[in-house]
């Protein structure tokens, strides 16, 4: 009866013994999907980043060229507009005077 007892334990040993094997094989799998799905979504992520960046960098050299552009309109009109101020009050000017001078 004893040898039937422990050839019994021994069964039941060896069944847990390789319960666990595969249960932490199991384990390990999973645990190495996992750590490949966080490789993969870090991947992604950083990808998102760079792409958000990308975008920012465009709409900010959009922004800077049209703030540049509408400088330089405003500076050209403001001086077109000095230029006719300037050449109607100067030709009025030398006519009421008859001086040829900016100065009088």
């Amino acid at each position: 009866m004893i040898t039937f007892t422990l050839g019994a334990l021994a069964a039941v040993a060896v069944g847990v013994l390789i319960w666990l094997v595969v249960s932490v094989i199991g384990s390990l799998k999973r645990v190495k999907s996992l750590e490949e799905e966080n490789i993969v979504q870090w991947r992604d992520i950083e990808e998102r980043y760079n792409s958000i960046e990308r975008k920012l960098d465009e709409a900010i050299d959009i922004i800077s060229r049209r703030i540049d552009e509408n400088y330089s309109y405003t500076d050209s009109r403001f001086d077109k507009f000095a230029n006719i101020i300037e050449r109607d009050y100067v030709t009025k000017k030398n006519k009421l005077d008859n001086t040829i001078g900016y100065n009088n």
